[in-house]
C-alpha cells in the first residue's frame, strides 16, 4: 500500500510519502505532534548526544497514557557532517517518555514527518498547515519526506528500524528548537489492540 499527500505550507510545499512494505504487523503506533526542545546542528551533533521533544497532545496506547507535555528522551544515534561537498545526516532514536512526575516509560518511537518551528503552535494545527498526526501507524510502515518543507532537509524512517528516523541534506543543516516532529509512539516491546490520540 502506498499513499502520498501534499502538505501546502506558507513557506513551501513538502512531499510526504508513507509506504507500507509488507504484510500486517502486530505492532501499531499512535501518532502525535511533538516539538524539539533544542537546536540540533549537523556540524556539532555527536553520537550519544541527548535529544528531547515534548508532546503537543495526549496519547493513550495499550493502556498507557502519555499526557501533553510528556518529554520524549532519545539520543543522536549517528551523525555525518558534510565535508568537501558530501551530504550530511543525523539519525535519532527516542527510547523513553518522561512523565511530569518524573516516571520514565520505555517507548518505541518513529518519526513520521517534520516541519520548521515557524509552522505555528499546537493551537493552529490544521489540514492546511501541519495537520494532525495519524491516529495509527502500522508496524510495516516506512516514511520518506522529501526535502522542501524543512529547509531542504529530507527525513526517512521505518517502524521496523531500530532508529526513530534520519535527517539528510546535501550540506550541513540545523533543526531549530521548536521544530515540529510528527511521531508514532507506543510502549516498548510492541503493542496491539486499541490506540487513541487526543
Amino acid at each position: 500500500m502506498r499513499f502520498q499527500s501534499l502538505k501546502n505550507l506558507s513557506f513551501g510545499v513538502a512531499l510526504v510519502s508513507a509506504i507500507a512494505v509488507g504484510s500486517a504487523s502486530a505492532q501499531t503506533l499512535v501518532g502525535v505532534n511533538t516539538r524539539l526542545d533544542h537546536t540540533l546542528d549537523s556540524t556539532s551533533a555527536a553520537s550519544g548526544q541527548v535529544v528531547t521533544a515534548k508532546l503537543d497532545g495526549t496519547v493513550t496506547t495499550d493502556g498507557v497514557k502519555l499526557p501533553k507535555g510528556t518529554e520524549l528522551i532519545g539520543k543522536v544515534a549517528e551523525v555525518k557532517a558534510a565535508q568537501n561537498g558530501s551530504a550530511a545526516s543525523v539519525s535519532l532514536v527516542f527510547t523513553s517518555a518522561k512523565l511530569k512526575d518524573g516516571k520514565e516509560i520505555p517507548v518505541k518511537a518513529t518519526l513520521l514527518a517534520a516541519y520548521p518551528e515557524s509552522a505555528g503552535d499546537a493551537a493552529t494545527y490544521s489540514g492546511d498547515l501541519i495537520g494532525p498526526a495519524p491516529a495509527q501507524v502500522g508496524g510495516d510502515s516506512a516514511f520518506n519526506q522529501q526535502a522542501g518543507a524543512l529547509r531542504n532537509v529530507a527525513m526517512n524512517s521505518a517502524v521496523k528500524s531500530s532508529d526513530s528516523g534520519t535527517f539528510l541534506s546535501d550540506g550541513n543543516f540545523r533543526l531549530l528548537a521548536g521544530t515540529v516532529l510528527q511521531v508514532g509512539i507506543a510502549p516498548a516491546g510492541g503493542v496491539s489492540g486499541a490506540n487513541a490520540a487526543e
